[in-house]
């Protein structure tokens, strides 16, 4: 009986310890998920542009990526007029490791970060930059078709294709209702000075675009992208943008686009804030592109 009472203590304190041993375990699982948590949100969009000089931007082989970029490198708050970027590593990685996460797995298993990085700017620059996949494809090809018969006969051009394609009358009234949808939109966008008179959205691969030199710039930063590859990704996308975007303008209003269209208020409120300055600054890459597409014509 003596050795029973004796035992009752150790026990108890064998179960205290494991007890906390066991919240230790608890806490520190529930802290490392609100750290991967915090670590993966968004920062908040900037407002004001950042520039590492005060004269305006001279043409180079980057200049025509840079407006590209311009509206997602505002948003994150670094630098617009030059090929390296100025946020902290920590920030840049963050950025980058959500970006990439749908690219991590592979048939090999989960890939290197730079490996998933790669793959993802490449989808959005690589061969297939000028395909518009997902919930905007449709949408695209009501654009296009406007630019094929140009914006008098754009629902005749919708009526015709989807007379060749043998679509249901549903399908063909919902084409109708998304054009009538970007006309609103685009009328939107003159109103704030973000479209001039007469001007249209000609295709919006630039909501893709400017996500990719986004990415592209950081992963150069950080070394999860060879430099020499990234380059030629940047000058590749400003070579896509010379080609399809007649104006500045234009450029911007097409990655603005969607957003107009899903309702996304707080990306339209931030758009109104920004853009008109980002169109006017003499140091804006966006007012340097528009002087590479005045020479291009000419």
């Amino acid at each position: 009986m003596a050795h029973a009472r004796l035992a009752g203590p150790a026990v108890n304190t064998r179960h205290v310890v494991l007890l906390a041993i066991a919240g230790l375990i608890l806490l520190s699982a529930a802290l490392r998920a609100m750290y991967q948590r915090w670590r993966d949100l968004p920062s908040p969009p900037a407002e004001v542009a950042r520039y590492t000089g005060g004269a305006p931007l001279p043409a180079t082989d980057y200049t025509s990526a840079l407006a590209v970029g311009a509206l997602a490198t505002l948003r994150a708050g670094d630098v617009l007029d030059t090929v390296g970027c100025r946020r902290s590593r920590r920030v840049i990685k963050r950025e980058l490791r959500a970006a990439a996460a749908p690219y991590r797995q592979s048939v090999l298993g989960e890939e290197a970060m730079s490996t998933a990085i790669g793959r993802c700017v490449n989808d959005l620059l690589g061969p297939g930059a000028e395909t518009v996949g997902g919930n905007l494809a449709v949408i695209e090809e009501v654009i296009r078709h406007r630019t094929r018969g140009g914006p008098a006969l754009w629902h005749h051009s919708i009526d015709e294709w989807a007379s060749r394609a043998t679509l249901p009358p549903t399908a063909v009234a919902n084409l109708h209702r998304t054009a009538e949808k970007v006309e609103r939109a685009e009328e939107e966008l003159r109103r704030t000075g973000i479209l001039r008179d007469g001007e249209v959205v000609p295709t919006l691969l630039a909501y893709y675009w400017g996500h990719g030199v986004h990415l592209t710039r950081g992963a150069i930063k950080v070394g999860w992208l060879d430099q020499a590859r990234g380059l030629n990704y940047l000058r590749r996308a400003g070579g896509l943008a010379n080609r399809r975007y007649p104006s500045s303008h234009t450029l911007v209003a097409a990655q603005l686009l969607p957003a107009c269209l899903s309702g996304d208020v707080e990306t339209i409120r931030w758009a109104k804030t920004v853009v008109p300055q980002l169109l006017a600054d003499a140091r804006s890459p966006l007012v340097a592109y528009a002087a590479v597409v005045r020479n291009s014509h000419t």
